[in-house]
């Protein structure tokens, strides 16, 4: 049996790909849900998935190597026809699915989906959990599928939001308007933790979980804590940009040394993208420099590249201290294309790549590295090439 169209499926589909989600990487947020919906419901299979025109593609997926299946074969073509939990609790016996050949072929004997809906009115996915016995969820199982639904619809709004708040902030940077561009970015970036946040704990308030389901969720929402005082740090730096008061407590570093802190900090990050990371700083370098501020925007230049390199890939840091004292972190990632390089130390500018890669943060990191360097009286330099990689060179007065 074929499902019936959702009543507008031209205005379904609009949205769906107005969220440019379709064919993105994996993320951590959507591979959270997946997992926890399998967890909490007991299956071994779980998925966020988006059903196109003529397909379903998994977001994110636990149990399961496919990417997705035909449109006509999946059972999340049903569930979006409405805004409420679809449960098939033994296909053999339900005339939808019974002659199903993808049904019979992976063992498929039990369904539950809750739809994934944008805009309050298109279901343009859902969150769902199969099985390959017959079973019947309880009232908290069906609870917490439509709460994890909500919250993959809220990513998915969030991402969407971030992507136009974009678009107006290159307009409004034309126009010398960055207090709108701002407010825009800002909202985006303090909503999507908060939301996070508040919906796990809705979870955890509603019902009782074992102990490792409730781990889980609260280092999600530690995950995302630490993502909120990164953001407002960097909030408070760019005030202080504004007014021109970053204060520098001068001192004499080696700047050999911050790299091999810095490098060391990063590298369980890198460990978990499946990016080597190699310190090539031997000799000591010696600067007058502040060497927290330095340090910061080590880290900072260290996360970029680790956050736009793919795995397999490599980040070198070296130095030199003949001259000027330099340092250069170099990588094997995307690269940034020659239009875009004039503006990658504005601020809030966000590369193509980053929203390709759906990449976390409001583009102040580079702009934050440029202002530190600045009151340094030293200089930033990145060259960078398309599917080779970039390279940033910072110098810094002897």
């Amino acid at each position: 049996m074929r499902a019936p169209l959702p009543a507008d499926e031209p205005g379904r589909l609009a949205a769906l790909h107005d969220a440019q989600v379709l064919d993105t990487p994996p993320e951590e947020d959507f591979d959270d849900i997946a997992l926890l919906a399998s967890q909490i419901c007991g299956t071994p299979l779980g998925a966020v998935s988006l059903v196109d025109r003529d397909r379903q593609w998994f977001k994110a997926k636990v149990g399961t190597d496919l990417e997705g299946a035909p449109r006509d074969l999946s059972f999340c073509t049903y569930t979006i026809t409405s805004h409420d939990v679809l449960e098939v609790q033994d296909t053999a016996v339900d005339p939808r699915f019974a002659a199903n050949p993808a049904v019979n072929a992976h063992r498929l004997k039990f369904y539950a989906g809750a739809p994934v809906v944008l805009d309050g009115t298109f279901a343009v996915g859902t969150v769902c959990v199969v099985d390959h016995e017959p079973r019947v969820l309880t009232d908290a199982q069906r609870r917490a599928l439509r709460s994890l639904a909500r919250h993959a619809s809220v990513q998915l709004e969030l991402r969407r939001y971030a992507r136009h708040a974009g678009e107006i902030a290159d307009r409004m940077r034309q126009l010398d308007r960055m207090k709108d561009s701002f407010l825009a970015t800002v909202s985006h970036e303090l909503r999507t933790p908060l939301s996070t946040i508040r919906g796990y704990l809705e979870m955890l308030l509603e019902d009782d979980f074992d102990a490792e389901t409730s781990r889980r969720f609260l280092s999600v929402m530690s995950r995302n804590s630490d993502r909120l005082l990164r953001l407002i740090d960097e909030l408070l730096m760019v005030a202080k940009m504004t007014d021109d008061r970053i204060q520098l407590d001068l001192a004499e570093v080696d700047l050999a040394d911050l790299a091999h802190q810095a490098t060391a900090a990063c590298r369980a990050l890198a460990e978990h993208r499946g990016v080597k990371l190699r310190d090539r700083t031997e000799q000591p370098v010696p600067a007058r420099a502040d060497g927290k501020r330095i340090a910061q925007v080590l880290n900072h230049l260290l996360v970029n590249a680790i956050k736009f390199t793919q795995p397999d890939g490599e980040i070198t840091i070296d130095s030199t201290a003949e001259g000027e004292p330099e340092l250069t972190i170099t990588d094997t990632g995307v690269g940034i294309a020659a239009d875009e390089l004039p503006h990658v130390f504005d601020r809030f500018y966000r590369c193509a790549a980053a929203e390709v890669m759906a990449a976390q943060g409001p583009g102040l990191g580079l702009a934050i590295v440029k202002s530190i360097v600045d009151a340094h009286h030293g200089s930033v330099h990145l060259e960078s090439e398309p599917g080779i990689g970039t390279t940033v060179r910072l110098t810094l007065p002897r």
